[in-house]
């Protein structure tokens, strides 16, 4: 065994990239292919699936002779998930975004109303708006919503959505703007759906002062290590001196962030 007190122990490293690849190539693997992956011989491949399989990382199958996971890198991986904390990994960093795209960031996740803030950072010019920390906000027309409402369960999402839809059909308001379209839809629902997969597609979801008059928004969702939407990152400002382009600075910041989040909750895309 090599050591170096300045670069760490080169076998143990190279354990975790075997055991690494295997997590990534998903279901049993060949020594074979595992050395194709890794560019390695299958002889050393082998040497190492042997030692974490003595520890439980992985395990071989009798029949095909294959290796996979094994329940210590089960166990290890979930213990490591438990001291991840969706909203504390994002506050920590809430103040550099919002400095770095001067605006005004949030964060939210699903409560027993909605997407609901939890961390508010003003910018160094606070933007006055009727929102704040514990405010819940709608499906149709926040950009926060939308993301919930594009990434969550359709059986989840899709009920509440169309519940705001009448609710504003009912108070006598244009819902044309639920779609950004011309004219509401002949129906409702399968628009809804196309525009939620128009959102995933894109990667994330904005608004121009439709909530807030005056006020354009972009949110991004911050995905978990199973790919369920953990929460969403916003950021708001004003009309005109918002940049809701995706070459814009609040665009381009909220998806670094996003996917940094992500990356940290186990998430692979």
């Amino acid at each position: 065994m090599s050591t170096d007190s300045s670069t760490g122990i080169q076998s143990a490293e190279i354990a975790l990239d075997v055991l690494t690849r295997l997590a990534e190539l998903g279901g049993a693997q060949s020594v074979s292919e595992l050395g194709r992956s890794l560019d390695m011989p299958r002889a050393k491949v082998h040497r190492y699936l042997v030692s974490l399989e003595r520890r439980g990382y992985v395990e071989q199958d009798p029949a095909s002779a294959r290796y996979r996971l094994g329940p210590q890198a089960l166990h290890t991986g979930l213990a490591a998930l438990a001291e991840v904390d969706f909203v504390k990994l994002a506050a920590d960093g809430l103040d550099a975004l919002s400095g770095a795209i001067g605006q005004t960031v949030f964060i939210s996740i699903w409560g027993q109303h909605g997407p609901t803030i939890v961390q508010w950072r003003d910018a160094r010019l606070p933007v006055t708006v009727n929102v704040r920390v514990g405010s819940v906000l709608p499906l149709l027309n926040s950009a926060t919503g939308r993301v919930y409402a594009a990434w969550l369960p359709e059986d989840l999402a899709l009920p509440r959505a169309l519940a705001e839809w009448d609710a504003q059909l009912r108070q006598g308001a244009d819902a044309s703007w639920l779609l950004d379209a011309a004219k509401p839809p002949a129906d409702p629902a399968a628009a809804l759906r196309a525009h939620w997969r128009a959102t995933r597609e894109r990667g994330y979801a904005t608004v121009s002062g439709h909530l807030l008059h005056g006020i354009d928004s972009v949110s991004v969702p911050v995905r978990d290590a199973q790919g369920g939407l953990a929460g969403a990152l916003t950021s708001l400002g004003l009309h005109g001196g918002f940049d809701l382009s995706p070459d814009g600075a609040p665009v381009r910041g909220l998806l670094a962030a996003a996917a940094d989040c992500s990356r940290r909750l186990g998430w692979r895309a």
